[in-house]
């Protein structure tokens, strides 16, 4: 993080971002996520193992946000592509919550097992990819072919994505980087944070402490942005930028950020804390705003710059709407966050505090 470059402020261009990505995406792409998410909670209801079927639709009943806020990076693609696009979007983060949730088990949690579940993120992105057994180290397997079908239409809608080719090698190394960190997060229940942090070595990351390194392995936001990119006239070089600008700054302060808000219930369970890692509130304040800076300096060399820092402005918002962000622990970090993220966080902070309350 040394040697950052002086963040440019853009308020008047980011408000006018805001307002044409808001429109766009509540009229056109919000109804095709809801139907998307319609279709795959219909498909998990049909999952016969009982274990499985309740992960799938605890998921998609408890993390029901997810899938909607990942659509929103369609904002960044032309409206001719956004029907493939959301539905690869949607597919993509439903597979990626299910996989969350039947391997943070503690019985489930084996390294060997994360890596072989997580396989299916890497076959999801790769358009012509046969999909395997991924289950062969998991305590449960007949989950009717919904993993399968979530590859099957990631795939599917990526073949019809005009730059996907030139950019494959980005979205790999991605899909890779995520699933290697989910499964090794959660390996740390039975072989402690060793591994992990032996990982996060092997990482880019100048000047990140080796949690933060972990905790942006774990996110697929910068997935996403790849979705958008294949959806327009991109270049492998841009690609690059484009995952160079979201992992890690974008990818931890957003893992970090549902970290701060989970970990009240943390501390009292079992789950891995990126967050506890910190000595005290007033160094994970620190850390979450130089984070946040950084993010929004690397976001302004981008194409569509405006766009994605809405984007950003939308993901901490996302978690700090969450009630959680006002415990006596989170309070401070949250008001420096939001003191970085530019002048569409107020008013994308209260539509995120309407939509749970409408959610909840």
């Amino acid at each position: 993080m040394t040697g950052m470059k002086s963040i440019r402020t853009y308020p008047v261009r980011e408000i006018a971002a805001l307002v044409t990505a808001g429109i766009g995406y509540w009229l056109t792409i919000y109804p095709r996520a809801r139907r998307e998410i319609s279709r795959c909670r219909r498909r998990a209801q049909a999952i016969p193992d009982p274990a499985l079927r309740s992960a799938a639709l605890d998921k998609l009943t408890r993390e029901r946000l997810n899938p909607e806020a990942a659509a929103f990076f369609a904002v960044l693609a032309p409206h001719r592509r956004r029907g493939p696009l959301v539905r690869l979007m949607v597919d993509f983060q439903i597979a990626y919550d299910y996989l969350d949730a039947i391997n943070e088990q503690p019985a489930a949690a084996s390294l060997r097992n994360g890596l072989q579940l997580h396989r299916a993120l890497t076959d999801a992105v790769r358009a012509h990819a046969s999909c395997t057994d991924y289950y062969s180290q998991h305590p449960q397997a007949n989950d009717g072919g919904y993993l399968t079908g979530l590859v099957h239409a990631c795939q599917a809608a990526i073949r019809k994505l005009p730059s996907a080719v030139a950019i494959a090698p980005v979205l790999i190394r991605a899909a890779e980087r995520c699933g290697q960190a989910q499964s090794r997060n959660h390996a740390v229940l039975l072989d402690g944070d060793r591994q992990l942090v032996k990982w996060t070595a092997t990482q880019s990351g100048r000047g990140y402490l080796w949690w933060e390194l972990a905790a942006g392995g774990i996110s697929c936001l910068s997935l996403h942005a790849l979705f958008a990119a294949a959806a327009c006239a991109t270049t492998r070089a841009e690609a690059e930028r484009i995952d160079a600008a979201y992992s890690p700054p974008i990818c931890t302060i957003s893992a970090l950020l549902d970290s701060l808000i989970d970990y009240p219930h943390d501390a009292q369970g079992t789950n891995h804390s990126f967050v506890g890692h910190y000595d005290t509130c007033s160094q994970a304040a620190e850390r979450f705003a130089a984070i946040t800076l950084e993010a929004r300096v690397r976001l302004g060399t981008l194409r569509h710059r405006c766009r994605h820092m809405v984007i950003l402005a939308g993901i901490a918002s996302f978690y700090l709407s969450a009630p959680e962000a006002r415990t006596d622990f989170a309070a401070p970090v949250a008001k420096r966050t939001l003191g970085c993220l530019g002048a569409t966080s107020a008013p994308i902070l209260a539509v995120m505090r309407l939509r749970r309350r409408h959610a909840g």
